[in-house]
């Protein structure tokens, strides 16, 4: 399970690409500045649809940390595997996903840690502190950043990707057609689009990047099965364990996010023992793009009055 360098990535000088084989031959990409400090180390946890790129402007704000931001499994650089052998309901779901970043963490061999999750990556942070208690032990706190974790309809882009219209796309000549009519490079624009309030701000190279993942059907296939079992099937009572989470949670939330609504972030603050929250006016599905400065703020600002160093 030792890490395999590869070539640092433009969007994050100082920050070295790796990958790490995990179980079942499934190898998970991330960058790591391999920090050290009095600071706690950060784990960066992206959500559906999207890779590791999210953090870049959040990466460079935060000097004096150890920074880790995995790839989820069957998206940006790590594996994408049919998992066959899965019963359906299982493939790429959270559980799954949850499972791989455990031992992932696990490999890395990282204390007194810091989970932060956007999205689908919030409610990962959730699950892994709650099904995993060997990690939570090292967990120090987390941040919560439009997280999932509560019952919620997905945008209507999410629920095509994971009934029949996104099977059919992960096959070759209709994905191949959608490439060439230029249909990937709308849906790239019109995700993004969703996940902003102020469009002005969506940074071109995101864009690059999440057109590139949609031009392989590896990708599509990943898409597919991970929007299919994005909600679990305890997620209407998942809410009723968050008052198990004794360590300190920041939950930040853009105040027109139109992908998970900002009343979440109410009932998060409420059912959370140790919270603390923060709204953005002004803001979309993700104040790390929108309001870098601003959220760096909010976490320096957290991490000093919680005496989490």
């Amino acid at each position: 399970m030792q890490p395999i360098p590869s070539p640092s990535s433009p969007l994050f000088p100082g920050f070295t690409e790796r990958r790490l084989a995990l179980a079942d031959q499934v190898e998970m990409a991330y960058i790591d500045n391999s920090g050290s400090g009095d600071h706690p180390p950060l784990v960066l946890l992206h959500g559906i649809f999207d890779n590791k790129a999210t953090w870049f402007r959040l990466a460079a704000r935060l000097p004096g940390h150890r920074i880790v931001a995995p790839d989820l499994i069957g998206h940006g650089h790590s594996s994408k595997p049919t998992f066959a052998t899965h019963p359906a309901h299982e493939r790429y779901s959270p559980d799954m996903q949850a499972g791989y970043l455990a031992a992932f963490i696990a490999a890395l061999d990282l204390d007194d840690v810091i989970l932060v999750g956007n999205s689908l990556g919030g409610g990962l942070t959730l699950r892994l502190y709650l099904d995993f208690p060997a990690l939570a032990a090292k967990v120090r706190g987390l941040v919560l950043i439009d997280a999932a974790g509560y019952p919620h309809k997905p945008p209507a882009h999410v629920r095509a990707l994971g009934s029949y219209p996104g099977k059919l796309l992960a096959h070759a000549p209709l994905h191949t057609l959608a490439r060439t009519c230029g249909l990937l490079r709308l849906a790239t624009w019109r995700t993004l689009r969703r996940c902003f309030h102020d469009r002005r701000k969506i940074p071109p190279e995101l864009a690059t990047v999440a057109r590139a993942a949609l031009e392989t059907p590896d990708t599509v296939y990943a898409y597919h099965y991970s929007a299919r079992n994005l909600i679990p099937p305890d997620i209407a009572t998942f809410h009723q364990r968050f008052g198990d989470i004794t360590c300190s949670t920041l939950v930040l939330w853009g105040e027109q996010d139109r992908i998970l609504p900002v009343r979440s972030a109410q009932l998060f603050a409420a059912a959370l023992p140790r919270a603390d929250l923060h709204i953005f006016p002004n803001c979309g599905h993700a104040p790390h793009l929108e309001y870098p400065d601003e959220t760096t703020d909010c976490i320096k600002r957290w991490i000093k009055e919680r005496d989490i160093a």
